[in-house]
Order: C-alpha cells, then sequence, then structure tokens
C-alpha cells in the first residue's frame, strides 16, 4: 500500500476512534456534570495544572525521536525505553514529595492525597509509550485506536460508578488513573514489541538532542496553556475556575480531538518525505483542510448555541460559562490549525526554533492573562482568544519557512470552508433566534433544530463552493473499510520518487 493511502487509512482510523472517544468522554463528563459540582472540577484542575507538567517530561520527547529518526536498532529502541521507564519513576517520586507543597499553594490540604494517587499514573504510562511510538513509525494505527476506546470506556464507567457512590472529586481521579492503567497494558500486550536488556548512553544521546528540544517546547508550551487556569484558581477560586475549566476543556475538544489526532498521523508521514519540500507541502495543507472543515463549523456552531448546549447537557448551574464558551470556541477555532505547525517543525527536525518560539508565544500569553485577570475569568478568556489572534500569523510565517510555503497562498485554501462557515453561522442564529423568539421553544429543542438546520447548511454550501475537497473526506471512510486502494481527488502525502 502506497504511503498516501497508508497516512490516508491511517488518519480514518484515528478520527473514528477519536469520534468514539469524543461521544464517551462528552456523555462521562455531562453525567458527572449533574453528579458532581464546579468545585470538584475546580479541585481536580488544580491539580490537573501541577499534573500536567510532569506528563509533558515523562517521554523527553524520546517517542517523537524515534518516529522521526529513519533508520533506528534495537539499541535505540531499548535504550528509549528503559532511559523512560527511569523517568517516569524518578518523576512519580517528585511529584508525590511535592504533594504537600502543591496543597499549600492553593491553601487546600485535601489536595495532598489527590496529588499523591495520580502520581502514579506517570509511572504507569511510561510503559506503554514506545510501544505506541513503534506503531505510529509504522503508520499502524489501528491497534491503538482499539486500545484508546476500550481503556475510555472503561475508565469512564469507572467515574461514573464512583460519583453515583458518592466519590465526589475521586471519582475524577479514579478516571485517570484506570484509564493510565488499561492503555498501558493494553498497548502492551498489543504491540508485539518487548524491550530487551540492553543500554546504551550513545543511542539515546542520538534520540536526546532531538526529544530534549521538543520535551522543552512542551514545558514552555504547557506553561502557556495553562497559567490562566493556574491564575483563576489561585485568585478566583475552584468554584470560578470550575466554570472557566469546563469552557477550556471544551476550547481543547477540537485540538485533542481532531488536530492532535490527525498529527500522530502526519508527523510520521512527513518525516518520511522530510526531504521533499513540495510534497510536505501538499500533504501538510490537504490535512488542515481536512482539520477545518470539521473544526471551523464545529466550534462556531457551539460559539451560537453555547446557552442551550450548556442548560440541556449540564445544567442551569453552570450558566456562568456560556460566555467563556463563546469566547474560546473562536480562538479553539484559529488554534486548530495554528498548532499543526508542530508537525513542520518535528519532521524537519528543527525543534530548537520550535522550543524559541514557544519562549516568545508565552511570554505573550502571560502578559494577557495577567490583564485579563483584572475582569475574572471572563477577562482571561478574553485575553486569551486576542493573544491568539496576535500570534496566528507570525506564527504560520516561522512555520512556513521550513518548506518554503507563503501564509498568502496557505490561506487561499481555506477560502471555501470559510465561506460556508460563515453561511452556516447567519443561518443557525436565525433558526435559533425565531425558535427563541417567536416559537418559544425549549432549550432542547431549539438545539437540535439549529444544529440540524446549520449542520446541512455547511454541507450543502461546501459541496456548492468545493466539490472535490467533500469527495476526499467521503472517500475516507471507505478506504478504513477496504483492503484495497481508495482513489482520493487531492495528494495528502505522496510517496518520494
Amino acid at each position: 500500500m502506497s504511503l498516501k493511502h497508508r497516512t490516508a487509512k491511517g488518519i480514518g482510523w484515528t478520527f473514528a476512534s477519536q469520534v468514539t472517544r469524543l461521544v464517551v468522554t462528552f456523555t462521562v463528563t455531562a453525567i458527572l456534570a449533574h453528579l458532581l459540582s464546579p468545585r470538584d472540577f475546580g479541585l481536580m484542575a488544580m491539580v490537573v495544572v501541577f499534573m500536567n507538567v510532569f506528563l509533558v517530561m515523562n517521554d523527553m520527547g524520546l517517542p517523537a525521536a524515534l518516529i522521526q529518526k529513519k533508520e533506528i536498532t534495537e539499541e535505540h529502541i531499548s535504550s528509549a525505553f528503559w532511559l523512560n521507564l527511569a523517568e517516569g519513576l524518578v518523576l512519580t517520586g517528585i511529584l508525590a514529595l511535592l504533594s504537600p507543597v502543591i496543597a499549600g499553594f492553593y491553601g487546600r490540604s485535601a489536595l495532598t492525597a489527590i496529588v499523591l494517587v495520580l502520581s502514579t499514573t506517570l509511572f504507569i504510562s511510561s510503559f506503554g509509550m514506545i510501544q505506541l511510538a513503534l506503531f505510529s513509525k509504522d503508520l499502524d494505527f489501528k491497534l491503538p485506536a482499539v486500545a484508546e476506546i476500550i481503556s475510555v470506556v472503561l475508565s469512564g464507567g469507572v467515574a461514573v460508578a464512583m460519583a453515583y457512590g458518592g466519590s465526589g472529586v475521586w471519582s475524577l481521579v479514579g478516571q485517570a488513573v484506570s484509564y493510565s492503567v488499561l492503555l498501558a497494558a493494553l498497548l502492551w500486550f498489543m504491540s508485539g514489541w518487548t524491550p530487551k536488556f540492553i543500554f546504551r548512553w550513545s543511542a539515546a544521546w542520538e534520540l536526546l538532542s532531538f526529544g530534549l528540544h521538543l520535551m522543552g517546547f512542551g514545558l514552555v508550551n504547557y506553561f502557556n496553556r495553562n497559567l490562566d487556569n493556574l491564575l483563576i484558581g489561585k485568585f478566583e477560586g475552584a468554584a470560578t475556575l470550575g466554570f472557566y475549566n469546563l469552557a477550556y476543556r471544551l476550547l481543547l475538544f477540537p485540538l485533542q480531538s481532531i488536530s492532535t489526532v490527525i498529527g500522530r498521523v502526519m508527523f510520521p508521514a512527513l518525516s518520511t518525505i522530510q526531504d521533499n519540500k513540495e510534497k510536505v507541502r501538499q500533504g501538510y495543507i490537504s490535512a488542515n483542510r481536512y482539520i477545518a472543515t470539521i473544526t471551523f463549523p464545529l466550534m462556531t456552531g457551539l460559539a451560537i448555541l453555547a446557552p442551550q448546549f450548556v442548560r440541556v447537557f449540564f445544567g442551569i448551574k453552570w450558566d456562568r460559562s456560556i460566555f467563556l464558551i463563546q469566547v474560546l470556541a473562536f480562538a479553539g477555532l484559529f488554534q486548530s490549525v495554528e498548532t499543526t505547525v508542530g508537525w513542520l517543525f518535528q519532521s524537519q527536525g528543527r525543534t530548537d526554533i520550535l522550543l524559541k518560539w514557544g519562549i516568545f508565544s508565552a511570554v505573550v500569553c502571560a502578559g494577557a492573562f495577567g490583564i485579563g485577570l483584572l475582569w475574572s475569568a471572563e477577562g482571561v478568556a478574553v485575553a486569551y482568544l486576542i493573544a491568539e489572534l496576535l500570534l496566528l500569523w507570525p506564527t504560520l510565517w516561522l512555520a512556513f519557512r521550513l518548506i518554503d510555503l507563503r501564509v498568502s497562498r496557505f490561506m487561499r485554501r481555506f477560502l471555501t470552508i470559510a465561506l460556508a462557515t460563515a453561511g452556516m453561522a447567519v443561518v443557525t442564529l436565525g433558526v435559533r433566534l425565531a425558535l427563541e423568539k417567536l416559537v418559544k421553544a425549549g432549550d432542547l429543542v431549539t438545539l437540535l433544530i439549529s444544529a440540524a438546520v446549520g449542520g446541512v447548511t455547511f454541507v450543502l454550501l461546501l459541496l456548492a463552493l468545493d466539490r472535490p475537497l467533500v469527495r476526499e473526506l467521503a472517500a475516507i471512510p471507505r478506504l478504513v473499510a477496504s483492503r484495497a486502494e481508495v482513489p482520493l481527488s487531492e495528494p495528502l502525502v505522496e510517496e518520494e520518487v
């Protein structure tokens, strides 16, 4: 099977997996939102701010380095595994020791035990990271998709069962721990690879020269993405953070469920053809058009229908999140494309530039958050959006220099999608207002009808404006289900000749 079709098939599997995960995660979150309080979510968010710093460091960029490196040996793989496992154990110990410090930072002693339990996931997840990297390098995404679906479904069941039993915030802790255990175990047994008792510093350093820059960017980027949560939790309290965190998690849906997931396929695919700039440009633009076709209407529709969405799925007690969701939805729309520049920096082996730009971006966002905090969580959300808009063009320009791509050429390929989204927005808002003001329909009816009409409008407009793109997307499910090669109307990633 050609690289182009393996890439398309990989995107199909990862997308199918993520849609399932998205549905399950959203359903579980909606159930937990009724069973738990905003304070419970806020407490978990306080811990996650610190917890994820350690998660970023937990692989030292070694899995990505294995994927990017053209030729690897058993020495590279086993050395990476043992180094990664040792780091997971060390980080677990450090986080456990810091648990009272983290609790003291927020002035909440109950956080100590939560941090202690969650710290174990650092070591547990280390058992499956290299196996997942090997799957990715081979562009084999079927088995990892199955493992992730099983893990998210069972861990969601654990959370709901604990919440019904009155476990409060511990329901969220149980979900995180059980997910880590299940995913690591499944990846270990599905991969067919087990580590050899081999460790060579020379092999490890070959990978670390790439991976440490990537880890550094991960830390800076995490600081950038979580400073808002940290400031709100510190100065506004758990309840306000709970409202903001709900909106922020919805912002992350298109990033975690679409852009990042497709990136899991595109990074190894683009690494394979890293020396052929034209093929990289073609593949990068095509993949981003796929992403925008989903995220542009999804996040725009979420912003328009946020009042009904929140009241139907989370309840009236979450009304303060409505404005936050509307603002952050547009930030998520732009980020769904902007964050994909990481594929280029990584596949071209320039994680050093990625790190430097990440530091600059973090400084800009930190200043914006500090100003926005004067107006509580709502001010921080607006500051977030403004900072993203200011950074969008220079971020694209810097990354596109690596593959000789003009930002204007890239932007033109999104014109039809943007026009279809704009038309959908007008129709969706009109239907929503008509149902609210004239028909006096309830929130559920308004949400369902408005979303359905908006979705149909977007598809019809896109068919009229960009039929080849619609055919391309329609071919992917058939490709996933078939062993034969399904014709693709435009190049995704083509084999280098």
